[in-house]
């Protein structure tokens, strides 16, 4: 926040004639939102561990048929508000809508057939390149899908582990 507040109060000094008092009001708005806005990344980060990366990719071995994933994969995807955008039987693109959190963003899953059973790739990008915060959302989606797919078709937990 300071390198939006600074030069958002060098602008509003020099607009104003009187730069030095800018760039303070620039230095106390930087610190003003990065108190706000560090405090809801870390409320919305709850639960979720260290790391506050928008990029979030989990590999995980599924003991089942990638026919059987991949259906799964386009169940689970509307549960989670995202809406499928390519599907080849191996590769899914899903996109999430904005919200008051993200300008959306990008969920890919990659299912590759190994020896016993399904090597599974999830990622979430955003949808905006220079995103530096998501609030938790890429990764919440990422556990859900993964969690989805450790669900055997009988409802119980598989043996779904990382790689």
């Amino acid at each position: 926040m300071f390198l939006t507040g600074l030069p958002f109060g060098l602008f509003t000094g020099l607009a104003s004639g009187q730069v030095q008092v800018g760039l303070v009001a620039g230095l106390f708005f930087g610190l003003a939102m990065s108190a706000v806005l560090g405090s809801i990344t870390l409320y919305g980060h709850r639960g979720l561990g260290g790391d506050f990366s928008p990029r979030v990719t989990s590999v995980v071995r599924v003991p089942a048929d990638s026919a059987v994933i991949h259906r799964r994969v386009l169940e689970v995807l509307p549960a989670l508000r995202a809406r499928v955008v390519a599907d080849d039987s191996g590769h899914v693109v899903a996109r999430t809508r904005v919200d008051m959190r993200t300008w959306g963003e990008r969920i890919t899953v990659d299912l590759r057939p190994s020896t016993d059973g399904t090597e599974v790739t999830v990622r979430s990008v955003p949808r905006v390149r220079w995103t530096l915060i998501d609030y938790g959302r890429g990764r919440r989606n990422v556990e859900a899908l993964v969690r989805a797919l450790g669900a055997d078709l009988t409802g119980g937990v598989g043996t779904t582990r990382p790689v």
